[in-house]
């Protein structure tokens, strides 16, 4: 029995109380336990004994769990005091127990009361120990003291940085920061702290032997029991090794851009050449020569068009998120079927483009390269086309939202087991002697601009293309 109590103390007791004796029986309780006892049907007051038993013959599953806690703390080989606490759902309570000796006996002493939802020590242990073990650097600044210096750092902070913790404690971190550390990411750092906000950068940060490293750093407010902000907690991290990969990325698509750059005006200035003079040449082919004429110059338009689609190419895939704007729909339509019309008009009795001369004024949400979206749609009615006279309408109907631009053609169409595998990267259509880019720009443009792009019949068995887009409302 546990001494030092006199009973009129142990009665007043507000919180319920009980002693457990080796064999799981209540051989004390307070006046509050009893009351409760006698007056409720609960899980933690069985009315059979022992009080172990009850426990466990109870339906609900804490209590079994409960029992199962008591039986192995006074079965432990540990006479040593081990308090710990258990909340049970009914009633919103919790239970405390701990482990008493007396004169080589063994106790269990339990208690009910509000449960406490502040750590317990263990739970600090724990956090803690979690904390030391992870494989990123922690650090809790406390602003409150002069220069707002490290009063934590984990293992994980000293491998990274190399510096000692005990070196790091009492200190501001800028003790990692050194000659090429960037001074605007340094005054971002500084304006979150100042403002209690959370922020995540990329800095150069140096190592106690003086090597540099990329350090991901984020810092973000801890906020104490009134919900105010007290405490800063940092984390670090090293992304060297990802910095050197995407450096060297970038250094080669520095040198594979210059290289598309020159490799395509080159050719687009030697294309233009020869559609020149294959234009001044037109007059002159005898009849029994144009198909082949034709042909030849038909290779070099579009050897021309497809330089500039893998320029556009080249500009959309490197943008991630481009800044879309108003561009005239109508605009850039009426643009590139001029074009379209001028480089074949050496063709022009074959090739009759129908549409433009009603077109709606309507903005949508693009960027300035929407042109290459109807420029190849265009260009592929023609190219894949195997009438001896073309003809392509262009119908534009606005919506209240969207806006749809139908492109169709008379040509051999599309098997609908591959309108949507034309718009993949290398796909050449039927009997097509191009790149498969044209298309493959388009979806990704039209998907860029938030709209969509799909392939349709004609009545006359020919090809649509259905681009719509999104309206740019004033």
């Amino acid at each position: 029995m546990p001494g030092g109590l006199t009973e009129a103390a142990f009665d007043s007791l507000p919180t319920r109380v009980a002693v457990l004796d080796e064999t799981g029986r209540v051989v004390e309780s307070n006046a509050a336990w009893q009351s409760f006892a006698d007056s409720h049907e609960h899980p933690l007051a069985p009315d059979t004994r022992p009080y172990l038993d009850g426990l466990r013959q109870s339906s609900n599953e804490q209590a079994v769990v409960l029992a199962n806690r008591l039986r192995s703390l006074l079965d432990s080989a540990d006479v040593a005091s081990d308090d710990s606490q258990y909340r049970i759902h009914v009633d919103g309570r919790c239970v405390q127990y701990a482990l008493l000796t007396d004169d080589g006996g063994r106790y269990a002493v339990l208690t009910h009361h509000e449960c406490d939802d502040r750590a317990t020590a263990a739970d600090v242990r724990l956090k803690e120990r979690a904390m030391d073990e992870a494989p990123v650097g922690i650090t809790i600044s406390d602003p409150s003291q002069p220069d707002n210096p490290v009063i934590y750092a984990n293992d994980a902070f000293e491998r990274i940085t190399g510096y000692p913790i005990d070196e790091v404690l009492g200190r501001n971190c800028r003790f990692l920061q050194g000659e090429d550390t960037d001074p605007e990411t340094v005054d971002r750092m500084r304006r979150a702290v100042d403002n209690w906000e959370p922020v995540t950068v990329e800095v150069r940060n140096y190592r106690q032997s003086g090597e540099m490293f990329w350090n991901q750093v984020t810092i973000a407010p801890i906020y104490d029991e009134n919900g105010e902000p007290s405490h800063f907690v940092g984390f670090q991290q090293d992304v060297t090794d990802r910095k050197e990969v995407e450096r060297s990325l970038e250094t080669e698509r520095d040198r594979l851009a210059l290289l598309n750059q020159i490799v395509r005006h080159d050719i687009r200035n030697d294309m233009s050449v020869a559609l020149g003079w294959g234009n001044e040449l037109a007059d002159r082919i005898p009849p029994a020569e144009t198909e082949a004429f034709e042909r030849v110059m038909t290779a070099a338009t579009h050897t021309k068009e497809l330089t500039e689609a893998v320029g556009d190419l080249t500009d959309i895939l490197g943008a991630a998120d481009p800044e879309l704007e108003p561009i005239p729909l109508d605009e850039v339509l009426k643009r590139e079927i001029e074009r379209v019309r001028s480089n074949f008009d050496y063709r022009t009795d074959g090739v009759r483009i129908e549409g433009d001369d009603d077109l709606p004024a309507v903005d949508v949400l693009a960027t300035s390269i929407l042109s290459s979206v109807f420029g190849n749609l265009l260009d592929n009615a023609v190219f894949h086309n195997d009438k001896s006279d073309i003809v392509i309408s262009v119908d534009v109907e606005v919506r209240p939202e969207t806006v749809l631009v139908r492109i169709a053609d008379n040509g051999p169409g599309i098997p609908d087991s591959r309108k949507r595998d034309v718009f993949g990267r290398g796909e050449k259509g039927l009997e097509s002697p191009g790149s498969g880019l044209g298309l493959y720009l388009v979806d990704n443009l039209v998907e860029t601009y938030g709209g969509r792009v799909w392939i349709a019949d004609t009545d006359d068995m020919g090809t649509a293309v259905c681009v719509e887009l999104q309206r740019a409302h004033s």
